[in-house]
């Protein structure tokens, strides 16, 4: 029996409980953490926006990530937990069916895995082997334990639809914002400018080789686009926001006729006053970047594709975590304090949490 931490969130609340794991099924694996990080859908859930119970989406066991709730209660009601979905570890014990990985190769006690499933906020978890992925050779165990989160930016990098000589807007240079920057850059994009409202985020896409920063607290971004582009728009504006929508909103008023709207962010809250009218007007391509919310197994496939340019150096990680936060287990409730009162000051690009 292994006694772990875990973690709740309701509206500016973070409670850390104590809990004893069940003893391992066939099918699962123990997993001591490594390290974990926080997703910005947690900040939003945290800050009050979230799901409303008749948006949830309708996706079964096979396209929503873990176990249903148990209380019968909708996927976002409060409180959300136990808490973490980006995060690895290692496994220290496997049931007696644990044999293979998803999508091949054969799983050993002191395997370093990935996780695409809550709870990593925690010592240890217990989960299915069917949602852990081991690190390949060639990724670090601290970029490895980024596995949800950047396997997802950079899937969403090699398909956000840039072709050479296009110009390309990223709305959110976060974390994942500027990862896809540099696959916009990679991919041969002539312009890429970079939309956020925090200072020191656009400080990096510029060092990742932004062409243009644009401080959408200072300025309104659509009319700066206008005058690098001549009043024609980006041919792909990438929304990485999330939230309340407003990245959608401001992705929408750059984008070019017969443009490319590629929404990357989750986005909770109802956007008011929306219309869609350009979608249909300038014959827009919308592309969802997401990489984790079709079935498991593709999932699994999307991310061995992310990792395969990982492993080729595609992406400078070592600027990410340069401008990355790190804290303790027992610090999160701060930290989600802290980073929720900041918004605008919140310059750590993955903040990482550890046991």
């Amino acid at each position: 029996m292994v006694d772990t931490r875990v973690v709740y969130l309701e509206p500016g609340k973070i409670t850390v409980k104590k809990i004893t794991l069940p003893e391992l099924k066939p099918t699962q694996v123990l997993i001591k953490t490594y390290q974990a990080s926080v997703c910005g859908s947690e900040r939003y859930f945290y800050r009050g926006i979230s799901v409303r119970p008749k948006d949830e989406a309708r996706g079964g066991p096979e396209t929503q990530l873990g176990a249903p709730r148990l209380d019968g209660r909708p996927r976002h009601a409060y409180p959300i937990g136990p808490l973490g979905h980006e995060g690895g570890g290692t496994i220290v014990e496997k049931g007696i069916a644990v044999d293979e990985y998803l999508g091949g190769g054969k799983v050993s006690v002191g395997d370093r895995v990935g996780s695409l499933v809550y709870p990593t906020y925690t010592d240890y978890w217990v989960t299915d082997i069917g949602h852990v992925q081991p690190i390949t050779e060639g990724v670090s165990f601290e970029v490895g334990c980024l596995y949800e989160a950047l396997g997802c930016a950079a899937w969403a990098a090699r398909h956000m639809g840039v072709k050479l000589g296009d110009t390309v807007a990223i709305n959110g240079v976060g974390f994942a914002g500027n990862i896809m920057l540099q696959g916009a850059i990679k991919a041969g994009a002539s312009k890429v400018i970079a939309v956020d409202v925090v200072q020191s985020k656009l400080k990096v896409a510029k060092k990742l080789g932004a062409h243009h920063v644009i401080n959408a607290s200072e300025m309104k971004p659509a009319s700066v686009v206008d005058e690098i582009t001549n009043g024609e728009g980006v041919d792909v504006a990438v929304e990485a926001v999330g939230g309340t929508g407003i990245g959608i909103v401001q992705a929408l008023d750059m984008v070019r006729h017969n443009g490319i709207l590629a929404i990357y962010g989750d986005n909770y809250a109802p956007v008011k006053e929306f219309c869609f009218n350009r979608f249909h007007e300038d014959g827009l391509e919308i592309r969802n970047l997401n990489a984790v919310h079709y079935t498991r197994l593709r999932s699994v496939e999307n991310m061995r594709e992310a990792y395969r340019a990982v492993q080729r150096g595609v992406f400078n990680l070592d600027v990410i975590f340069e401008n990355s936060a790190t804290y303790r287990l027992d610090e999160i409730a701060e930290v989600f304090e802290k980073e929720s009162r900041e918004l605008e000051r919140q310059s750590s690009l993955k903040t990482l949490i550890v046991p």
